[in-house]
């Protein structure tokens, strides 16, 4: 029973392993029957499926249009490749800006202002004419005109014309470069052209550097290595040109370091202290200026000075250094004084003071010890002179005493328990109050007051009682004192004014300003004033009968007055410089119960040609009430409707 319920699968398995059942497989494998095709009918196409074919694609007519763009492309197409292929066998014209070319041939390298020469070549390869064509050339600063070096050159272009196919033209340029050495500087050429049968401008660039050489200045400063802080030393400045050419419009300029102030120069320098028009150098020409100044500061510090020698803007007022050529440094080495000494003048540290006249200066001294010894016996003397002093006016503090035959004032100083004597590091002050002459009393020239300082002492450890003395020196300069006053009239003055008054709403009212300016001492350089007109107020000329330089501006509502130098003792010798002009208000309906401005902003300034200060001096705004008018009754200055 089991055996017959066993699968066929479980009975192979039990005969492959089982030892006693196993026996050969029978060969019971039956021939394969012969492929026997199934019956088709040839023909398999039935009318239903002829009909859906017939239906199943159906070819759409193409458009006449598109058949003749297609046909252009092609023609086109084909027209493009001969045309190309003719190009470029050489059959037709063809302009490149490859083609063109720029050649520069000179030296790479020039020596500061000797003349040299650049032959430029414009070459055209191409099969066509360049027509029109210009070359233009962009020089770098420092560029000068060889036949007069005080013209800069800054851009050119000359014409060319025309350019013949495989031909070249050829240019010179001449030109002075000026700039400090190992300096490279970049030239650059254009040529700008056209072609036949073009509007078309067509441009090909080059670009030259040319290196500066050796600087044709020799630059020498002669100055000590040290110096005590506060002592006066004098630095020598030499300029010797070594060019073959000679060198225009040659500039010194100084830099100073912290805690360096002048006290005079030789030549004077024209601006600041530090800049020195030296003018035109010849071959082998030397300049020397020397400069006297003071250096305060710490032991041991080192302060630097750099000096420059170039050449100015030619052609330019402003002597101001544009080019440098040659450049130095000068090192100085500080050491401490043996005793301190500061001066101040109403606070200020200066080595040159500008005050008013008749003027109050407060000067304190202060001193100090920086000796490792004691200092015994110190004395502080200060000699005032002058011819602006008001000898009257020096009042010492601290019990100094004044000598008027001298002008000379002497402290004995002592320590703080009264002693003549000062210990290491030990320090004091003491105060003078001094002032000028009214200006009235003032000379034109030579107005300063100069101040002498000596410290002098003996420290306890010298041999002999070797005295020690620090001095120093100050310069009290006067400044110019200016009297600028305006007015308005209108019953007066050099114009017949018109008008209601007081001024109505819509209706113009005239009015004549005067502005009147006196100097008592020092000329003033580039005086001008200037001034603003008020609103609703209208510019209607200056005077005929006057030669001032007057100028107004309707856009900014300004009216200038270039005064130009305003002489010394203006208004009290001589008469003063006065102006009159006439202007008109036509007042709005938001002006009516007010006293308009007339002229507002009324500003005068002017530089001390003695100081270099510049000298300010405004006035209040110009209104309708007319105070110098005698004519005026009050009520008058107000708006009415």
């Amino acid at each position: 029973m089991e055996e017959e319920k066993k699968g066929e699968i479980e009975k192979l398995n039990d005969t492959l392993y089982s030892r006693t059942r196993y026996r050969d497989p029978l060969d019971k494998r039956a021939p394969v029957k012969k492929f026997e095709s199934p019956d088709v009918s040839e023909k398999w196409q039935t009318p239903e499926l002829d009909e859906m074919l017939k239906h199943e694609r159906v070819v759409s007519e193409v458009h006449p249009l598109i058949k003749k763009v297609f046909v252009f492309a092609i023609l086109f197409f084909i027209a493009t490749v001969v045309v190309a292929g003719f190009v470029f066998i050489g059959g037709a014209t063809f302009v490149s800006s490859r083609n063109v070319d720029i050649s520069v041939l000179g030296p790479t390298s020039v020596s500061t202002g000797e003349v040299f020469e650049l032959g430029v070549s414009i070459s055209n390869t191409n099969n066509a004419d360049l027509e029109f064509a210009d070359l233009s050339i962009q020089y770098p600063q420092g560029s000068r005109n060889p036949e007069n070096t005080n013209e800069s050159l800054t851009y050119t272009k000359d014409t060319l014309g025309v350019i013949k196919a495989g031909g070249e033209t050829v240019s010179n340029v001449r030109l002075v470069l000026l700039g400090l050495a190992g300096e490279t500087k970049e030239i650059k050429f254009s040529v700008e052209y056209k072609v036949k049968g073009s509007n078309a401008t067509f441009f090909k660039d080059k670009i030259f550097e040319i290196t500066i050489g050796d600087t044709p200045i020799l630059l020498t400063v002669e100055s000590p290595h040290t110096v005590i802080s506060g002592d006066s030393f004098t630095t020598d400045v030499s300029i010797t040109l070594k060019s073959r050419e000679v060198l225009k419009n040659v500039v010194l300029k100084a830099e100073y370091p912290y805690g360096y102030s002048v006290l005079d120069a030789t030549p004077r320098a024209i601006a600041d202290d530090n800049i020195w028009v030296l003018g035109d150098l010849s071959p082998e020409d030397k300049k020397v200026v020397t400069i006297r100044g003071r250096l305060a500061g710490e032991d041991n510090e080192e302060r630097t000075f750099r000096f420059y020698v170039g050449v100015s803007d030619g052609g330019s007022t402003n002597h101001s250094l544009k080019i440098a050529i040659i450049s130095l440094l000068n090192t100085i080495m500080i050491d401490r004084p043996f005793i301190g000494l500061e001066v101040l003048f109403n606070g200020e540290n200066a080595s040159t003071y500008i005050a008013p006249p008749a003027r109050t200066i407060a000067t304190t001294i202060r001193f100090e010890n920086n000796l490792s010894d004691k200092l015994l016996n110190p004395r502080l003397e200060v000699s005032l002179s002058g011819v602006a002093l008001d000898k009257l006016s020096v009042m010492p503090g601290n019990s100094g005493f004044y000598d008027p035959q001298t002008s000379k004032v002497v402290w004995n100083l002592t320590n703080n328990l009264g002693n003549p004597e000062l210990a290491p590091g030990e320090d004091g002050q003491v105060t003078l109050r001094f002032s000028s002459l009214p200006a009235l009393s003032l000379p034109v020239v030579s107005s300063d007051i100069r101040l002498n300082f000596s410290v002098t002492g003996i420290p306890i450890g010298t041999v002999g009682q070797k005295v020690v003395t620090v001095s120093d020196t100050r310069t009290i300069k006067i400044s110019s004192q200016v009297n600028f006053s305006s007015k308005v009239l209108y019953s007066l003055g050099s114009f017949a004014n018109s008008g209601p008054l007081p001024p109505k709403v819509g209706e113009e009212t005239t009015y004549t300003t005067v502005f009147s300016i006196g100097n008592t001492r020092g000329n003033l350089a580039d005086a001008k004033v200037v001034a603003h007109l008020g609103q609703n107020v209208s510019w209607l000329g200056a005077s005929s009968f006057t030669s001032e330089d007057i100028t107004y501006d309707q856009v900014s509502n300004t009216i200038t007055w270039n005064i130009g130098t305003l002489q010394s003792d203006t208004g009290f010798s001589s008469s003063p410089r006065e102006l009159s002009f006439q202007v008109a208000l036509t007042p709005s309906l938001g002006q009516i119960g007010t006293v308009p401005n007339l002229v507002t902003g009324i500003i005068f300034t002017g530089r001390d040609t003695v100081t270099g200060e510049t000298v300010m001096v405004d006035n209040s705004s110009l209104t309708t009430r007319l105070i110098s008018d005698p004519a005026f009754i009050q009520g008058d200055d107000i708006v009415v409707k």
